[in-house]
């Protein structure tokens, strides 16, 4: 009987040495990692999201100023004088009805000179700004075009 113990108590010796498992050890580094790695990515994605609604705000300011130079080039053109204006009042983020961001644009008419081949030109140029704060930081932001137009 003595000698089928030992061959028993034998087996189970191999059977624990041979079982695979992980300690706590690993399991809480397993779970920091899986931590770390989860707080990395939201933090991304919330400061992608912030970026994209600057980077969305700023087209939308950059096709206003656009598009009132190209109305002020088009009179031009047509022999009509410019219409200059002084914080006209622009939507620029109208997606929330209860915050509506507005803008204001200034478009000022200034008189210059260059040079060029020994010759002074004189030029007057239309310099767009619009200027809005931003909701979330507070600080103001603005985008400036100008138009040059030679006389």
């Amino acid at each position: 009987m003595n000698s089928r113990n030992s061959a028993h108590s034998f087996s189970a010796t191999k059977l624990l040495q041979e079982q695979k498992g992980m300690t706590l050890l690993e399991v809480l580094a397993v779970m920091v990692i899986i931590v770390v790695m989860v707080l990395a990515i939201y933090i991304g994605i919330v400061y992608a999201e912030k970026q994209l609604l600057i980077n969305y705000r700023d087209r939308v300011a950059t096709l206003l100023v656009t598009g009132e130079l190209e109305m002020e080039y088009y009179r031009h053109v047509h022999d009509k004088p410019f219409e200059l204006q002084v914080n006209r009042e622009y939507i620029i983020d109208d997606r929330d009805p209860n915050h509506i961001l507005v803008g204001y644009m200034t478009i000022e008419q200034k008189t210059a000179q260059e040079s060029s081949n020994e010759q002074l030109l004189t030029y007057i140029y239309l310099e767009a700004t619009l200027r809005w704060i931003d909701p979330d930081t507070k600080k103001e932001r603005f985008i400036r075009m100008r138009e040059d137009y030679f006389i």
